[in-house]
């Protein structure tokens, strides 16, 4: 079962043009496309008359779309607006507008009932509006159910294992002060290691020669969305409070990064990754942004690589039990609030 009275990102801002588009979203074909003016379109991408994807049209200049199989137009609302060779066109002749928000870097599509569309309800990310910050983006298509995404992101356990030459190292798990705190529509998972050796990609970007002192501060709000505050300082120094920027220890070196993940079923073995790291340019540089990002994106493709691979074999026997470990706290606790979010669906459908 997919959520669907919730927000979604469909695409990066900067990708939508003119040309449309196709997306699978919780398992149902999208059309993007950006109309003249600059305003962007998402409709269901099947036409009503023979079911062609709509996407393999084009943008008019009036904004409507035209089919590429028998040259219906459906305005950006999905009325069909002209049949080729009849004037009448028939009052069922549309498709599904979904409402659509500009927010952050990114375009979020609204899957549910229109009515219950609240742009208040799109995640908040204040670290991407932020005046002067940059942002690095990236995505990746990963074929596993959403969930096992969801899991392996408030999970740090595998960190040493799956990523030991980027961002992975014995400390993450040894000695760690884990606090795990459920929240109405989300989890915040929380780490501290203190006195640990530094794992490489912050070895080299922040040019850490001794010990260092690390946070994790992982908020998930359902279905799948994620906001990451990470970083580490020198060991002796005290962890910073990274919501205040600027306030950090002035003579210690410390490398903070905020990054954003969301996570979009695609179908039922496939889901979208996207995800998206904002700096200050004035405490961190071009290069280094640039090579903790690149870093960072390498470690997702090792994530890609276990994750599929798991989805494969759960696809061999379904159901199969599985055991739990303490550092799976976090992940069961989200689990707990879709299922809660699932029934409360199921209960609203049956009304």
């Amino acid at each position: 079962m997919f959520l669907r009275d919730h927000w979604y990102i469909a695409a990066f801002q900067r990708d939508v043009a003119s040309k449309p588009e196709r997306k699978i979203i919780l398992g149902e074909p999208v059309v993007l496309y950006r109309a003249p003016e600059g305003t962007i379109v998402a409709l269901e991408d099947r036409c009503i008359h023979r079911d062609v994807p709509l996407s393999m049209g084009a943008c008019l200049p009036d904004g409507s779309l035209q089919c590429a199989y028998h040259g219906m137009r459906f305005d950006r609302h999905g009325n069909c607006i002209h049949i080729p060779e009849q004037t009448r066109v028939p009052g069922e002749a549309r498709v599904r507008a979904y409402p659509v928000v500009l927010s952050g870097e990114w375009v979020w599509v609204w899957m549910g009932d229109p009515e219950r569309a609240d742009e208040a309800l799109v995640p908040a990310y204040p670290w991407f509006k932020r005046p002067a910050w940059r942002a690095r983006l990236g995505h990746i298509h990963v074929k596993c159910n959403y969930r096992l995404l969801v899991d392996n992101l408030l999970n740090m356990a595998h960190l040493p294992f799956v990523h030991p030459r980027t961002i992975g190292s014995e400390g993450v798990v040894k000695d760690a002060k884990v606090m795990v705190e459920r929240k109405s529509d989300g989890v915040r998972l929380s780490r501290r290691m203190y006195d640990i050796e530094p794992p490489p990609t912050y070895k080299a970007a922040g040019g850490f020669e001794g010990n260092v002192n690390r946070w994790q501060t992982i908020d998930f709000t359902a279905p799948s969305f994620f906001e990451f505050d990470t970083g580490v300082i020198e060991a002796g120094y005290e962890i910073p409070d990274t919501s205040r920027p600027g306030e950090f220890a002035t003579n210690a070196k410390i490398l903070s990064r905020h990054s954003m993940h969301g996570v979009v079923p695609e179908t039922e073995r496939s889901s979208n990754y996207f995800v998206g790291f904002a700096y200050d340019p004035e405490s961190m540089g071009e290069q280094t942004a640039d090579f903790v990002f690149e870093s960072v994106y390498k470690t997702f493709l090792e994530d890609v690589e276990i994750l599929e691979a798991q989805q494969a074999n759960m696809d061999l026997a379904p159901g199969r039990r599985r055991i739990n470990m303490a550092s799976d706290a976090a992940g069961l606790h989200a689990l707990q609030v879709l299922e809660q979010l699932e029934a409360a669906q199921a209960a609203r459908a049956g009304h």
